[in-house]
């Protein structure tokens, strides 16, 4: 389904509620669900010249694209405090097993990308709406892990890629009711320009590549 849909129909389900439940109240809680994690991988070889004739290898630089997306699930824990019955703020820390791949062919090199977990903390500003819907920002700190290859078209060899790198992380959501206890998320997250400096490749060229992380996260929430 498309993202967008799924975020609307949460929506429209929060609006259309008739039933008075009372706001969350400060405590601990436990959530759970499923991420739909959109990479988009750039890389780039040969940078910092447009001339033919300069370079390990000739040419001007050039830089390619990828996307992908894959779908994992996550587990998340955290402490919300209410500073009114309007308005609350929560700590929030996760871990997601991750499934994106992305590969990206640029002259003679092969470049696979394939993101195995990422984990951080959130914190969390929210809104109480209405006794049953609340929408809310955030801005937090994830570390991705990947593992990832290079390869090329003119020697057999690999050269192992794989790295972690910590991104800033800012984004929203809302969050429906059922009653005191239970309710349901659904929360867009994005981590921009996540650079990853490759060593110098068999061709004798510097690449560089960066990142762009797109999560649609939905899930169940428990308050203790």
């Amino acid at each position: 389904m498309d993202n967008r849909k799924i975020l609307l129909s949460l929506a429209l389900l929060g609006g259309v509620a008739s039933t008075s439940i009372a706001h969350a109240e400060t405590g601990w809680y436990v959530l759970g669900g499923v991420n739909s994690t959109t990479v988009d991988q750039f890389n780039s070889r040969n940078t910092g010249t447009s001339d033919p004739n300069q370079g390990p290898v000739g040419g001007p630089s050039i830089s390619v694209t990828d996307s992908d997306t894959g779908v994992s699930a996550f587990i998340a824990g955290g402490y919300q405090y209410d500073f009114s019955p309007d308005f609350y703020g929560a700590v929030e820390v996760f871990y997601s097993d991750e499934q994106a791949e992305t590969q990206t062919f640029n002259s003679v090199k092969i470049t696979d990308i394939e993101l195995d977990a990422s984990y951080g903390i959130d914190f969390k500003f929210g809104h109480n709406v209405t006794d049953r819907l609340a929408i809310y920002g955030l801005l937090g700190v994830t570390q991705f892990d990947f593992d990832g290859q290079a390869s090329y078209t003119f020697a057999p060899p690999v050269d192992d890629l794989s790295d972690e790198e910590v991104a800033f992380v800012y984004g929203g959501g809302l969050e429906i009711s059922f009653d005191d206890h239970w309710s349901t998320i659904a929360e867009f997250r994005l981590s921009n320009d996540v650079e990853f400096d490759t060593p110098v490749d068999r061709g004798g060229v510097q690449s560089e590549d960066e990142f762009d992380f797109a999560v649609i996260r939905t899930g169940l929430k428990y308050r203790f």
